[in-house]
């Protein structure tokens, strides 16, 4: 009996090894498993292969659809989160002005894929679903216009051009009567001052800085300098001013137009886009007929732009009356003349009346 308990205890403890030699195994295994499984979990959107980062250089038009996919491993994906603006909107929406706005347009993206989520972030251009058309014009007059002034604002009121004039050490504010160029009034800013975009509101001339951050306020009868006020601290510079009758309307240079009060407290907010691209350096602008008609910087276009949405309409095209010889003197100026516009340039020493052809 003894020597077969010994031979039972030998056998029951080479099961017993057996089966710890198995329990390892199947720990290594479940470790080798784990260790795969981690190594295979998308780190990046790029281990996903998305077009989440394409969307921003191919840019979206209202009534696209905002569609995120995922080429590689798009099972491994457990959920997503898009945040537009702030406020969470479902993959593949159609852009609509309820949920987006012309313009530069913030994206954020939350993958959850097993791990730690995945996070990304672009600004994606909302441009038209329709065509700006070309203004089909013609030129009804010539008239002088003073050379010496670097045009930054420019309107006719009272029988008069107002206009302002740029540069440091040589900005003003003058007025004159159209078909002249001698000053009925001229008023010189500080050497310090750069002068840029004016827009008559309520009896009192506004006028912008370029980057000293304050407009100026005068009495459009006498231009005596009624006060400064400070500028909006979320404009850049100052750049073009105008008015509808109830507030100041004014660009920096971006793609970005914003209402003003009184106070140059800033009432709401536009961005500049056409059927095919955000336009910035919006620059010297008029309000006329319910649009903002606009200067674009360095361009020879004045585009026609809804002040609701900030869609551009339409545009003229002013090539023909281009008078610029460097970077300077580029077209900049527009002012309601009836029923036409007049146009003109910085030192330009014309100012063109032009019609709409019917």
């Amino acid at each position: 009996m003894g020597g077969r308990d010994g031979e039972v205890d030998q056998w029951l403890g080479k099961i017993k090894c057996t089966r710890m030699k198995v329990y390892k195994l199947i720990l290594v295994l479940i470790g080798i498993t784990t260790i795969i499984s981690c190594g295979n979990e998308p780190k990046s959107l790029s281990d996903l292969q998305s077009n989440f980062y394409e969307i921003q250089h191919n840019g979206l038009r209202l009534g696209d659809s905002l569609n995120v996919f995922f080429f590689k491993n798009p099972d491994l994906v457990d959920s997503v989160e898009l945040t537009l603006n702030g406020k969470l909107v479902k993959n593949h929406i159609v852009m609509d002005s309820s949920n987006t706005h012309l313009g530069i347009n913030n994206l954020k993206i939350k993958v959850y894929a097993g791990g730690s989520p995945i996070l990304g972030e672009t600004n994606v251009p909302i441009l038209n679903s329709f065509k700006e058309t070309p203004v089909e014009f013609e030129i009804v007059k010539e008239y002088p216009h003073p050379a010496e002034l670097f045009t930054q604002g420019f309107f006719f009121h009272n029988n008069k051009i107002y206009e302002s004039a740029g540069q440091y050490k040589k900005s003003k504010l003058v007025t004159y009567s159209l078909g002249f160029t001698n000053y009925s009034q001229e008023v010189k800013q500080d050497a310090n001052l750069f002068s840029e975009g004016i827009a008559l509101l309520n009896g009192k001339i506004y006028l912008l800085t370029y980057r000293e951050k304050r407009a100026l306020v005068y009495d459009v009868q006498t231009l005596k300098l009624i006060e400064e006020i400070p500028m909006p601290s979320e404009m850049k510079e100052g750049w073009g001013l105008t008015s509808d009758g109830e507030f100041l309307i004014a660009s920096d240079g971006t793609q970005t137009i914003y209402f003003l009060d009184e106070r140059l407290n800033v009432k709401r907010k536009i961005q500049v886009a056409g059927h095919q691209s955000v336009y910035t350096y919006i620059n010297e602008m008029e309000f006329i007929n319910g649009k903002i008609y606009a200067n674009v910087w360095t361009t020879n276009f004045v585009l026609v732009i809804h002040p609701e949405t900030g869609a551009v309409e339409r545009y003229y095209d002013l090539t023909s009356l281009n008078q610029s010889t460097g970077s300077d003197d580029v077209l900049n100026g527009i002012a309601s003349y009836g029923n036409n516009i007049l146009v003109t340039g910085k030192t330009w020493n014309k100012i063109y009346e032009l019609s709409e052809k019917k």
